[in-house]
């Protein structure tokens, strides 16, 4: 059986209303990321912007990592598939398609997260590439990447990703221990910085962003007054599934069914994340997690 046909538990898959064009496979092939304006609508985002505004620690469950100077910058991840808003948009036939059209290849869910900043906070992410940590993880190519989906209005002020174009293009980069944090190994990240662009992804909600798993981002703190949400949606290919045992059931490959463009415009889910099962947290407040970076309490 192939690949595609073991991914979906239906005949009659779903695809896409919008699909990626050749142009924007150009410019993901050249720059390592392309960004899609409108690729939700703002009443798509909407009720998972109104539900972080009126309650910014999902419950209690969001959690902090420290970054590079110690300052708490906000997470919250998952890799399960549920009824609510939360595992119900990684399955989009928009963005299963997309990530299927750009690496290549018939993919997958590989984890999804929030990252949140509230207004006039210090935490940043400090530069790095993803895929060095999902490498650790026991995926052997960089056929990974993220769809970054604006939930509020993302801007320099409040803290948008800044991406490095062509960074995929020098392979997988030693990442190392920066301080309280994780990062690229700093003597070739003063090499890329000086030979390539930056380019802060400002977005409009609903704007969305694919960066290949070996791009170069990094992101500052919010010194607006304003938060800054976005939604992280990780795909790997199938073929790539981890070759790990131990720690890696959550991101192993399953099959799984694609939902249609039209699931949020629906309101075909229950609650935004009420019955949504995020990942446990694996290592106490003080200590490192298995990606280097020092796990804090929310402050």
């Amino acid at each position: 059986m192939s690949a595609t046909a073991t991914r979906l538990t239906t005949d009659a898959a779903p695809t896409t209303t919008r699909p990626i064009t050749p142009r924007e496979i150009a410019l993901f092939e050249r720059d390592g990321f392309v960004i899609l304006p409108g690729f939700f609508s703002d009443a798509e985002v909407a009720p998972l912007r109104e539900t972080c505004t009126a309650d910014p620690t999902l419950g209690g469950r969001l959690r902090a990592v420290a970054d590079s100077t110690g300052n708490a910058q906000e997470v919250i991840g998952w890799t399960a598939f549920t009824d609510d808003y939360l595992g119900v948009v990684p399955r989009m036939a928009r963005l299963v398609d997309g990530a299927d059209a750009l690496l290549g290849k018939p993919s997958y869910h590989w984890h999804s997260k929030l990252s949140m900043k509230a207004p006039h906070t210090a935490g940043r992410w400090d530069w790095h590439q993803d895929y060095p940590y999902w490498y650790d993880e026991g995926c052997m190519k960089p056929d990974m990447l993220t769809c970054m989906i604006a939930i509020d209005r993302v801007t320099k002020t409040n803290g948008c990703v800044t991406l490095v174009p062509g960074s995929y293009l020098y392979g997988r980069v030693n990442h190392v221990q920066v301080g309280e944090a994780s990062g690229c190994d700093p003597v070739r990240l003063e090499l890329m910085l000086k030979a390539l662009p930056l380019v802060p992804v400002e977005l409009e909600p609903g704007d969305a962003c694919f960066f290949h798993g070996n791009t170069l981002h990094a992101s500052s703190g919010n010194t607006s007054d304003f938060p800054r949400t976005v939604l992280h949606c990780s795909y790997n290919t199938i073929e790539n599934s981890p070759f790990l045992e131990e720690g890696q059931e959550h991101h192993k490959y399953k099959p799984f069914s694609k939902l249609p463009d039209s699931v949020l415009v629906d309101h075909a889910w229950k609650d935004i994340y009420k019955n949504h099962e995020f990942n446990k947290a694996r290592v106490a407040d003080g200590k490192t997690n298995s990606y280097g970076y020092k796990v804090v309490s929310r402050m």
